[in-house]
């Protein structure tokens, strides 16, 4: 869909026949040494951040995340503020396939999540960024791979993803840690004692960091850990950088034009609520900021908005095992906020930082042993993830092994009482 979008729009601004085409116009920064185990590894042309960023939300994914999604359970929950939103469930003992709960007395089946008895299963909660919804496509493999693992998966859609069906009367920003506290409720109503992780993906990572830090001390007991991929933990930085490098036109433009429609579908359906804006005098990130988000946030302006929603002030009180992936070559997240003293001296954050990824991409040009897909920061948060409950590899490698999505949705391990923290 992105792709698609730039390149009909390349001869409309002249840059060129292709976008993927003129990539290697773009300097890429060479990068401090990679942290990261296993490695990642994009070769040639392809390690570019543009096709990074581009290129992997392309490729059609496996079905089992459609599949995953067409017997999913909707919840509608509350906020603190009394708005709205909705969350998918895929609980294994409500699937039409069979589920695994019959494996509790099948030892010997490979597809098996062996439970102890009386022992919750684990639960996932996946969330979107910043135009995507429960439905994108990174969501339901993250979220289908996770099933496949043993974990009940929950899906969220923050507020506005879908106007035509959305719940929510207020309007979503990377500010909504509310939205992030809702949902662990939620799973504690519905799920008493289950182990609780997260996989939240760019301004869905924001929400999540900002909510695990203004926990401090005060952590649900059975949130075991999160992993984040590509966040801009510091908005300020991450508008300036889309909307001044001349290379994020396009993204600055694709993100521009979504934001707009599901604004007006909103606005459509409740004129009450939502105010008439000027579209084409938006330009940029900070313009829509300052446009919508700033009157309909509470926020003063849109300097307010990032100072008092940006993950970064409160990193230093996280005390959840969490992982942070995020490539040095992001094209608008500087790498420069996460050699912050709040990330580097806590040791309950671990940072996976290789010089290559883009945003939200991470595609490898090799398929690495074990894993099941080419997409490495999915897979290093899943590991992180499964690591934190209890959960162990079928190849004992700790990579992201998962059984093959068209066979069976499950891996073969045993479940016991959950670890008490993460890697």
């Amino acid at each position: 869909m992105l792709l698609g979008w730039l390149v009909s729009g390349t001869a409309r601004v002249g840059f060129g026949t292709t976008i993927l085409a003129d990539m290697s116009k773009f300097e890429q920064p060479r990068g401090q040494p990679a942290t990261s185990e296993p490695p990642f590894v994009a070769l040639g042309w392809r390690g570019n951040r543009h096709f990074q960023t581009i290129w992997p939300n392309r490729i059609k994914r496996e079905p089992a995340g459609p599949r995953l999604a067409s017997w999913s359970e909707s919840a509608i929950i509350e906020s603190e503020d009394g708005d709205s939103l909705r969350v998918w469930w895929s609980r294994h003992r409500d699937d039409p396939n069979g589920g695994s709960e019959a494996a509790r007395t099948e030892p010997g089946r490979r597809d098996a999540v062996l439970l102890e008895p009386n022992t919750p299963r684990p639960v996932l909660i996946v969330l979107h960024g910043l135009t995507g919804c429960a439905n994108a496509e990174n969501v339901l493999a993250t979220a289908a791979k996770g099933y496949a693992l043993g974990f009940d998966v929950v899906r969220v859609d923050l507020r506005n993803t879908q106007a035509d069906d959305a719940p929510s009367l207020g309007v979503g920003h990377a500010g909504r840690s509310e939205d992030f506290r809702a949902t662990v409720r939620h799973v504690e109503e519905r799920e008493p004692g289950a182990p609780m992780t997260v996989v939240a993906f760019s301004l869905g990572g924001n929400i999540t960091l900002k909510a695990v830090g203004e926990y401090g001390d005060a952590v649900p007991r059975d949130l075991r850990a999160t992993a984040v991929i590509s966040v801009p933990i510091d908005l300020e930085s991450a508008c300036a950088a889309i909307d001044e490098r001349r290379e994020n036109w396009i993204y600055r433009n694709y993100f521009l034009k979504r934001l707009a429609r599901r604004y007006l579908d909103a606005r459509r359906q409740r004129p009450d609520l939502f105010h008439a804006i000027d579209i084409d005098s938006i330009r940029g990130i900070r313009d829509w900021d300052n446009a919508v988000v700033a009157p309909l946030g509470g926020f003063v302006d849109a300097e307010d908005y990032y100072a008092r929603s940006s993950s970064s002030k409160v990193l230093e009180n996280i005390r959840v095992p969490t992982l942070l992936v995020h490539a040095q070559d992001d094209p608008f997240i500087p790498f420069e906020s996460f050699q912050a003293p709040a990330i580097q001296g806590n040791d309950s954050v671990r940072l996976l930082a290789p010089r290559q990824g883009g945003h939200v991409g991470f595609y490898s040009t090799t398929m690495l042993p074990g894993e099941p897909d080419r997409y490495w920061a999915e897979n290093r948060a899943l590991a992180f993830c499964a690591e934190s409950v209890g959960l162990s590899w079928v190849n004992g490698s700790g990579s992201a092994r998962t059984a093959a999505p068209d066979a069976s949705p499950h891996i073969a391990t045993r479940l016991s009482a959950p670890a008490a923290g993460g890697r």
